[in-house]
């Protein structure tokens, strides 16, 4: 028998029992669209947060005080970060340092008479918002000359929790923990993540939030630019070479500092969400298995009830290989249509919810073609035991069969 007669019949076959052949696909319709919808959102998700941290630029990184998390499990030293720190980076002259910008941090309640809302506070210096880049909507942010005034800038959520929407506070006054400070700027941070974090916060000057909020002269972190980015890594090796010389750490000793980069920062979110996705979908697949399993038994079915059938064919001069050919072939259409299907729907539901929730779109091509080729292995693995049962069936008690 021709290949194309053998693949007209065994769509005729298929269609003969439209009800089971469905059912049949359904298993494999169900991984398919799952293993495509769950790698497409975890792409989607990796792009968003990678998208939202590059926002603040590539050529950062942040000195925090304390070291990684296992130095201080195991008894590692850890000492604040001040502003001694911060001039002797900037006297040490490091190549490709630009900015080096302390920052300060608090949390509390800002209030405009009887209303209260609970915020965060960050001690600025005009260096910290030269390396951020927050745009300024209204009035000007803070320089050299405000460094001891109880003057603040506000996120653009702040302000329309306390004074309304599109209403410029500038000139107005707020107070911060009782203390009356008097608004001269407005800020607007884009992004999801970048935005919550600055546009629902207050900045005041940073000897101001020492003084007068915190009560201490410990630093929140560190933020430096670089000039090239290309040489970032180098940077980082060697303001921590020299911070460590500087705060007197002994060789064998550990940082009591951490130096956290956003090229870092991205390259852990990216493997651990790539390992993460990886894990959930190859869980998905199993149901790849059970749709083949399903395949196996109504092929198995199928012979049963087809057994004159094969012996008419093997008697009219069908040989082993086509009988062998057409049961492989049914079941290969039935996995890839199935296949197809559940990648038109998890393809479908991937952009719906990347329309829903904002996300960029993470369709992955790589996973649509790993699922067509396994979907098609999967018909092969499992409809090669009926196929061949179908096969070896002898003519003569094929057509006997009752």
């Amino acid at each position: 028998m021709e290949y194309k007669e053998l693949v007209i019949s065994s769509i005729q076959s298929l269609k003969r029992n439209l009800m089971r052949t469905g059912l049949t696909m359904l298993g494999i319709i169900i991984g398919v669209s799952s293993v495509i919808l769950i790698s497409s959102v975890g792409q989607s998700a990796v792009k968003f947060v990678t998208n939202e941290i590059s926002s603040f630029g590539t050529n950062l990184f942040q000195i925090a005080p304390g070291g990684d998390i296992f130095s201080g499990l195991i008894g590692g030293t850890s000492s604040p970060l001040t502003l001694d720190d911060v001039d002797a980076i900037k006297d040490a002259n490091i190549p490709n340092v630009s900015v080096v910008a302390p920052i300060g941090f608090a949390s509390s309640i800002v209030s405009l008479d009887d209303e209260k809302e609970s915020s965060f506070i960050y001690g600025f210096t005009p260096d910290a918002n030269e390396i951020l880049g927050l745009e300024t909507l209204y009035g000007e942010n803070l320089s050299e000359s405000d460094a001891n005034s109880r003057v603040a800038v506000l996120g653009t959520d702040i302000v329309d929790k306390l004074f309304g929407e599109d209403v410029d506070p500038v000139g107005e006054s707020i107070r911060i923990d009782d203390k009356k400070f008097r608004i001269i700027g407005v800020t607007h941070a884009e992004g999801a993540l970048t935005g919550s974090q600055f546009n629902n916060s207050v900045t005041i000057p940073l000897e101001v939030l020492q003084e007068d909020l915190t009560g201490s002269s410990d630093l929140y972190e560190i933020d430096i630019s670089v000039t090239d980015p290309n040489q970032l890594n180098e940077t980082i090796e060697n303001v921590e070479e020299f911070l460590r010389d500087y705060r007197g750490i002994d060789p064998e000793e550990d940082s009591d500092f951490n130096i956290t980069s956003i090229e870092q920062t991205l390259t852990i979110i990216q493997t651990v969400t790539g390992l993460l996705t990886l894990l959930i979908a190859g869980i998905s697949s199993i149901s790849l298995v059970v749709g083949g399993v399903g395949v196996m038994n109504i092929m198995l079915v199928s012979v049963t009830e087809r057994t004159k059938e094969i012996g008419l064919l093997k008697a009219i001069g069908a040989k082993e290989k086509d009988i062998l050919t057409q049961f492989l072939i049914e079941s290969v259409v039935m996995t890839v249509i199935g296949g197809l299907i559940g990648i038109f729907i998890g393809v479908s539901l991937s952009l719906l919810i990347s329309f829903i929730a904002g996300l960029p779109v993470g369709v992955s091509v790589p996973w649509i073609v790993i699922t067509v080729v396994v979907s098609t292995l999967v018909g092969v693995v499992f409809g090669l035991y009926p196929a061949r049962k179908a096969a070896k069936l002898s003519p003569i008690d094929a057509l006997r069969y009752e």
